[in-house]
């Protein structure tokens, strides 16, 4: 056998070199992807949980009276009779509940959520905290 000459191994080496580099940066874009993929997931999970926590009841148990007294006010206000103001949740605000979120496009379940109490212009962040700690 005749050893190659080494004209031939030094271009031989240099492909082998650059086929090396491309590699290494293809696994280094695919990296990047998958990083990327990984973030798009994690946010995709967190909007859902956020929509999730929007649509969830609130319980009128976990409100104080002055926050159903509030609620009661606002509907009041937006011509809806939720009867008498009393802080106590009962048929007539359920009712009134439940005719405000028809007449905003809201599911109709006549229970509080995350989107009827800020339709209704009340503060809903202190609401889902106060149910939270409850």
């Amino acid at each position: 056998m005749l050893a190659a000459p080494a004209a031939f191994a030094a271009p031989n080496n240099q492909q082998q070199g650059r086929q090396q580099t491309q590699q290494s940066q293809q696994n280094a874009q695919d990296q990047q992807k998958n990083q990327q993929n990984a973030q798009d997931q994690h946010q995709q999970q967190q909007n859902g949980q956020q929509q999730s926590a929007r649509n969830e009841p609130i319980a009128p148990r976990s409100l104080s009276r002055h926050e159903v007294r509030r609620v009661q006010q606002a509907l009041d206000k937006d011509g809806f009779k939720a009867g008498p103001t009393d802080g106590r949740w009962g048929n007539e605000t359920r009712n009134a509940v439940k005719q405000f979120q028809q007449s905003k496009q809201i599911q109709a379940t006549g229970q509080l959520d995350q989107q009827t109490v800020a339709d209704l212009g009340l503060d809903a962040s202190r609401l889902q905290q106060r149910q939270g700690q409850k």
